[in-house]
């Protein structure tokens, strides 16, 4: 797809409480980022639209199937977008789930400027107003799996006092990006004289397929903001470990993560999520939810045992894919 169709989708997002509205790009889109489950698995049914979050347009997404046995929110990390969690989407469908996931503000079709985020508290707020507006079938168990960033923007939800998760898994999660100390003195330097640096597209994921596909996708920032690192800084800076009071999760690390800090984060993140159990994949980096499909499959398989442990009843749906 073009940036010129993908802004035509962005701008003709209905309100998401408005069922039945189907925007014109929207199956080019699907196509184009392999998230046309609708076509590919029976009697899943697709849903696209908008919710607002504060001064955000969010662009929000659901696939629903009928006799579903749970619900999945998804929340994608820093530079993602909903387009690049096909692999995720289609785990949470292949095991009876609707599932659920939004683009973050400055992310994909939603509204922002690119890669910016002013306070992170923001990415809190964009998680809860996602989940009143366009949360599916209410009388279902609700679990979570979070990349990276979407990692901190569940620690904001849950700092607000809102918590519906029966499981939580964490991938990769973001505290401290790799060299934080260093990058602290280099952004304090270069704030007053850049917005932002040019960024650089690490090989963070041992799939080859999907590390050229994200150079080329046309909703991916060029830029890193300094705006965004230093929202990171003050983020980081508020932010006392300690004890979130929503219970555990599973904390997903891969030892070739070259993006953060893995030692550190995962000790942090145990403090917020007291009992976590961490899964640490040999090999793995930063991109777990675009993996290679070993890695993918050994984690998977974790999660899976891990969210029924915690009483969601995952059931392997079998479909026959064309």
């Amino acid at each position: 797809m073009t940036p010129a169709q993908l802004a035509a989708l962005r701008d003709s997002l209905p309100p998401f409480a408005d069922v039945g509205l189907v925007p014109a790009q929207l199956q080019d889109y699907c196509r184009f980022y392999g998230l046309d489950f609708e076509a590919r698995l029976p009697r899943v049914h697709h849903r696209i639209g908008s919710v607002t979050a504060g001064p955000y347009t969010l662009a929000v997404q659901c696939w629903l199937q009928p006799g579903a046995s749970a619900n999945l929110l998804l929340v994608h990390g820093y530079f993602d977008h909903a387009g690049l969690y096909g692999k995720l989407i289609e785990f949470g469908l292949l095991n009876n789930c609707n599932v659920l996931i939004f683009d973050l503000p400055g992310h994909g079709l939603s509204s922002g400027e690119p890669a910016v985020i002013g306070d992170f508290g923001d990415y809190g707020l964009a998680t809860g107003a996602v989940l009143e507006a366009a949360g599916p079938s209410p009388d279902l168990p609700l679990w979570v799996m979070a990349q990276s960033t979407g990692c901190a923007a569940l620690v904001e939800h849950a700092r607000r006092g809102s918590w519906p998760f029966a499981a939580t898994v964490l991938l990769a999660p973001l505290l401290h990006p790799r060299g934080w100390k260093t990058g602290r003195l280099l952004h304090t330097l270069a704030r007053p004289f850049k917005t932002g640096l040019k960024r650089k597209f690490a090989p963070n994921s041992s799939d080859p397929q999907f590390l050229d596909f994200v150079r080329r996708d046309p909703l991916q920032s060029q830029r890193l903001s300094l705006v965004w690192v230093s929202a990171l800084k003050r983020w980081l800076a508020d932010l006392q470990l300690a004890n979130l009071g929503v219970g555990p999760a599973l904390i997903v690390q891969g030892d070739a993560d070259q993006t953060v800090e893995w030692r550190y984060n995962t000790r942090a993140y145990c403090e917020l999520f007291p009992n976590s159990r961490i899964e640490m994949l040999p090999g793995a980096g930063h991109q777990l939810a675009n993996e290679a499909a070993n890695i993918r499959g050994a984690y998977l398989a974790a999660v899976t045992a891990y969210a029924q442990a915690a009483g969601v009843p995952l059931q392997a749906r079998g479909f026959a894919q064309g």
